[in-house]
């Protein structure tokens, strides 16, 4: 499966890592400049150089999961993409063009993944990863008002293969742990007897 990851930063280093470090993946690490996707993928080599450093990892294992990531411009590299996944700046802006671009040329996040969507001809559904995305466990999957019920499954299905644990949650604001964090930070934080501080 080839899978396209739209933004080179830490983020989508991550999530070209969990893809690429599992067989039958192959990863196009993209950014609007190719010179970023480049240091997006030099970045991912480097932060392996220190594991086969500590003898965590042989240089042959590197050489193979490095090997599985092509860094480029998503024009170039995702028309052929069987899944492509977002990691761009939190803007819904930003987030509606870049989709809007990829609807065309292939054949999330707190913001809503409906309105992301809107007007686009495949389906869209949000595959929320924690960071470091190579190594949290947790996938939130969250399907907008018109997701498919089989994408949802096949996502589910993707998140488990890479080794992840999926999480099926409802639209809304935030994601599912800062919506159980919140609460709990309030009540940690809320000052006692009109002092400032925390209980």
């Amino acid at each position: 499966m080839k899978v396209g990851i739209i933004g080179a930063g830490t983020m989508g280093q991550g999530i070209a890592k969990a893809f690429a470090q599992v067989d039958g993946y192959e990863v196009a690490l993209c950014d609007i400049k190719q010179e970023w996707a480049e240091g997006g993928k030099a970045k991912i080599a480097k932060g392996y150089d220190r594991l086969v450093q500590k003898g965590k990892l042989t240089q042959e294992a590197v050489d193979a999961i490095l090997a599985k990531i092509t860094p480029g411009l998503k024009e170039d590299l995702c028309a052929d993409c069987d899944l492509i996944v977002e990691a761009a700046f939190e803007n819904m802006e930003v987030k509606k063009t870049t989709f809007s671009e990829l609807d065309k040329i292939a054949n999330t996040s707190s913001l809503s993944i409906t309105e992301i969507g809107n007007g686009l001809t495949r389906p869209m559904i949000g595959m929320h990863f924690f960071n470091p995305a190579d190594r949290m466990k947790l996938v939130e999957v969250i399907a907008g008002v018109n997701t498919p019920a089989e994408t949802v499954d096949a996502i589910k299905k993707i998140a488990e293969e890479i080794g992840k644990t999926p999480v099926q949650v409802n639209e809304a604001a935030g994601f599912v742990v800062n919506r159980i964090l919140v609460p709990s930070n309030e009540a940690w934080c809320k000052p006692s007897n009109g002092t400032s501080g925390a209980w």
